[in-house]
């Protein structure tokens, strides 16, 4: 289980928040693995999805509405993250392989988290409170 008091916390409280939901699907995937609820994983992958995807794109959106210099480079990487949670969601459907699938998203995705949120959200939040306060 991921322990969100250990998360680092950026200016924008709605950022947090955010990120506080993502870390609760992490924990409730984690527990459907555990007890090998197919029905579970499934529906929480779905929810994970759905939850990403409308996480990078209201940062994407709140970057562009404060012309954050540094836009594109970080909307790279929710590309690249984006992708690769969908092709791994693809694989565990096609293969159900548990194993893998707890690592990516119980081993590299929280450690992935906790860099990006320490690093380049932290820089976008402090940018955004600047132009539309905190």
């Amino acid at each position: 289980m991921i322990d969100f008091k250990l998360v680092p916390k950026v200016a924008f409280d709605e950022m947090n928040r955010v990120h506080a939901e993502e870390v609760e699907l992490l924990n409730t995937l984690e527990k459907y693995l555990d007890a090998k609820d197919r029905e579970g994983i499934e529906k929480t992958l779905d929810e994970m999805l759905e939850h990403t995807r409308g996480h990078f794109a209201n940062e994407e959106r709140l970057m562009r509405e404060v012309n954050f210099p540094p836009y594109m480079m970080h909307k790279s990487e929710h590309d690249r993250v984006l992708n690769e949670f969908q092709f791994v969601v693809m694989d565990w459907r096609n293969h159900k392989d548990d194993a893998m699938l707890r690592n990516y998203f119980l081993e590299t995705i929280p450690e992935w988290l906790t860099q990006h949120i320490a690093s380049m959200d932290t820089m976008t939040a402090q940018f955004i409170c600047m132009h539309k306060g905190c």
